[in-house]
C-alpha cells in the first residue's frame, strides 16, 4: 500500500485534498498572523482597527473549520476505497494461489493488518502536507518578525526530529506483536469457539474462559505495549519543546522592549513556535509510525502486486504411495501401508480409532505433509500428475457449506450445472427433503444456526462432488447422519459410477461392504 496507490484511487479528488490541506493549514498560519496587529492595535486603543481585524479573523476561522470537514470525508473516501480495492486483490490471492490457508490469519489481513496501515501510513501521507505548510508558511511568518526568532523556533523543531529516531525500531517491532498477538486471538477463537456446543455440552466453560483469557490478555498487552512506545515518543517531543519555549519568550520580550518587533508578537511568536514545533512533531511521529508497519506493508504488497496464476487443476483417476508416516508433536508415529488405487476403484477404507484414517486423506489432500514417502497420482492415459495440481473431490465429516441457496451449493455458483441439479438429488434421495422445503432448491443455508439436518448436508456434498465430474473421490463418513435405507441406495448409485473412490466408515453393514472392491484396514499398534 503506497501514496502512488492512494494517489490513483480518484486523482482528482487526492488533488483537491491535497490543494485544499494546503489552503486549511495557510488559513490557520494566517489567522495567527492577524492576531498580531490584533492585540498591537488592542494596546494603541485603535478599536475600529481591532474589530476589523476580528472580524476578518472569524470569517478566515469558518472557512478553515469548512475545508478541514471536507479534507476528512475526503480523506476518509479515498483511503476507503483503496482498501476496497486491496481487499479484493488480497481475496483474489488467497483464491488463487492454490495453499491452503488459516483463516484466521486471512481474517486479520483483512482487517487488523488494513487497520494498522491506514492509522500508521494512509491517514499520514494526507496529513504531510498540512503540517508542512504549516511550517512553510510559520517560518515565513516568524522571518517578519525577527530573523532571530526563526533561528530558535527551528532549532527546536531540529531537535524534535531527530531525537525520537531513537524508538522507530520499538515502533516497528511494537506493532509486529500486535498483529502477531490479533492473529493468535483470532486462531484460538476460531479453535475453540467452534466447538461451542461441546463445550456446554460438557460444562467445561472454565477451560474456554481460561484459553480464551489467556488469548485476550497477549493482544490487550501488544495494544497497551505499543501505545506506550507511541506516548513515549510524544512525551520526549513535549519536554523538549517546554524547555527551549521559555528561551524564545524570553528574547521575544526583549525585542519587544527594544522596540524591534510589535507588542502583539509576544503572543503570536509563541502560536508559531507551537504551529512550527507541533508539525514537526506529528511528521516525527507518524514517519516513525509508517516504518512501523513496513513488514506488513510489504506482505500485503507481494501479495496484491501481481494477480496470482489460477493453477490449472488435473482430475487423476489412480494412485500410489510408498513408505508414508507422519509424526505428530506428542511423539506419536503412523506408519501407513504402500497403496496401490487403480482406475474406478470403490475401495472401502477401516481401521482402528487414531489408526490415521483422516490423516491419511488429508496428506493424499496435500493439507498436511508427512515426515516421509511419497505419493502418486496419474490421469486416465497414466501421466503423472503433481500432487498440488490434483483435482480431488473430498467430501469431510463436517461438510463445508455457504450461506447461499441449496441449489448453488450444489453447482457451486456454476449455472451452466443448474439443469443438471435434480438428476443428482434424486440419486442421492434428497428429492423428498427438496419438496418439504417452501423455497425448495432456492431455500438459502444458515451456516451458523443450520436449517437443514446432518444428513442432508451430506447429501448436497455428495450431489456437488458427483455433478462436478470429480474422477477421484475421497469420503470420511460421508454417510454418517444418513440412514440406513438411504445409505445404501447412495452407495449403490456411487458404484455404479466410473469414479475413484476411497470412503472411510466404520458402521456399515455386511451388504454394504460387499458393494466395495476391497477393504483396506489400517491397524493403530506401531
Amino acid at each position: 500500500m503506497s501514496f502512488k496507490g492512494l494517489y490513483n484511487v480518484n486523482k482528482t479528488r487526492m488533488i483537491a485534498l491535497l490543494c485544499l490541506e494546503v489552503l486549511t493549514s495557510a488559513l490557520s498560519i494566517g489567522v495567527s498572523y492577524i492576531n498580531t496587529y490584533q492585540i498591537t492595535a488592542l494596546k494603541e486603543r485603535k478599536l475600529q482597527q481591532f474589530f476589523i481585524l476580528i472580524s476578518l479573523s472569524l470569517s478566515l476561522l469558518v472557512l478553515n473549520y469548512i475545508g478541514l470537514n471536507i479534507c476528512q470525508y475526503w480523506i476518509e473516501a479515498q483511503i476507503q476505497q483503496y482498501n476496497h480495492q486491496i481487499r479484493i486483490k488480497l481475496v483474489s490471492h488467497y483464491f488463487n494461489d492454490g495453499k491452503n490457508h488459516n483463516s484466521a490469519s486471512i481474517q486479520n489481513r483483512l482487517t487488523n493488518d488494513l487497520n494498522l496501515i491506514n492509522e500508521s501510513k494512509l491517514l499520514v501521507y494526507t496529513d504531510i502536507p498540512y503540517y508542512l505548510t504549516q511550517i512553510i508558511f510559520a517560518s515565513i511568518g516568524l522571518l517578519f518578525f525577527n530573523w532571530s526568532l526563526l533561528v530558535i523556533v527551528l532549532t527546536v523543531g531540529i531537535l524534535n526530529f531527530y531525537l525520537p529516531k531513537l524508538l522507530h525500531s520499538s515502533l516497528q517491532k511494537a506493532a509486529l506483536k500486535l498483529s502477531q498477538a490479533n492473529k493468535n486471538y483470532l486462531n484460538t477463537a476460531e479453535k475453540w469457539l467452534t466447538g461451542l456446543s461441546e463445550l456446554q455440552k460438557f460444562s467445561a466453560g472454565s477451560q474456554l474462559f481460561k484459553v480464551m483469557n489467556h488469548a485476550s490478555n497477549k493482544l490487550e498487552d501488544a495494544n497497551i505495549a505499543r501505545t506506550k512506545t507511541i506516548q513515549s515518543l510524544i512525551i520526549l517531543n513535549k519536554g523538549l519543546a517546554s524547555l527551549l519555549q521559555l528561551f524564545l519568550l524570553g528574547v521575544t520580550a526583549f525585542l519587544v522592549t527594544q522596540n524591534i518587533v510589535l507588542f502583539g508578537v509576544i503572543v503570536t511568536v509563541e502560536s508559531f513556535s507551537l504551529y512550527i514545533n507541533t508539525a514537526i512533531k506529528m511528521l516525527t511521529t507518524e514517519l516513525g509510525q509508517i516504518h512501523s508497519v513496513d513488514k506488513l506493508n510489504t506482505e500485503i504488497q507481494n501479495a496484491t502486486s501481481s494477480i496470482t496464476q489460477f493453477i490449472n487443476l488435473k482430475s487423476p483417476v489412480s494412485l500410489s504411495t510408498n513408505n508414508l508416516s507422519i509424526k505428530f508433536s506428542g511423539g506419536k508415529i503412523i506408519k501407513f501401508p504402500d497403496l496401490d488405487i487403480k482406475a474406478g476403484e470403490k475401495i472401502l477404507l477401516t481401521g482402528d480409532s487414531g489408526s490415521g484414517k483422516t490423516t491419511l486423506f488429508k496428506i493424499i489432500l496435500g493439507k498436511i505433509k508427512p515426515n516421509t514417502g511419497t505419493i502418486s497420482f496419474r490421469n486416465k492415459n497414466g501421466q503423472k500428475i503433481d500432487q498440488n495440481e490434483a483435482k480431488i473431490g473430498y467430501i469431510p465429516q463436517d461438510p463445508i457449506l455457504f450461506p447461499d441457496s441449496i441449489k448453488n451449493n450444489i453447482t457451486m455458483f456454476d449455472a451452466s450445472l443448474n439443469n443438471k441439479v435434480a438428476t443428482y438429488i434424486n440419486k442421492f434421495s434428497f428429492k423428498n427433503d427438496i419438496q418439504k422445503m417452501p423455497l425448495k432448491l432456492e431455500t438459502k443455508l444458515d451456516v451458523q444456526n443450520l436449517n437443514i439436518s446432518g444428513g442432508q448436508r451430506q447429501k448436497i456434498i455428495l450431489s456437488r462432488a458427483c455433478i462436478h465430474n470429480d474422477t477421484f473421490l475421497l469420503i470420511d463418513e460421508g454417510t454418517s447422519a444418513i440412514d440406513q435405507k438411504a445409505t445404501l441406495e447412495i452407495l449403490q448409485e456411487l458404484i455404479r459410477t466410473p469414479i475413484t473412490i476411497i470412503f472411510i466408515a466404520h458402521n456399515f453393514n455386511q451388504d454394504m461392504n460387499k458393494l466395495f472392491d476391497r477393504e483396506i484396514h489400517l491397524s493403530s499398534e506401531q
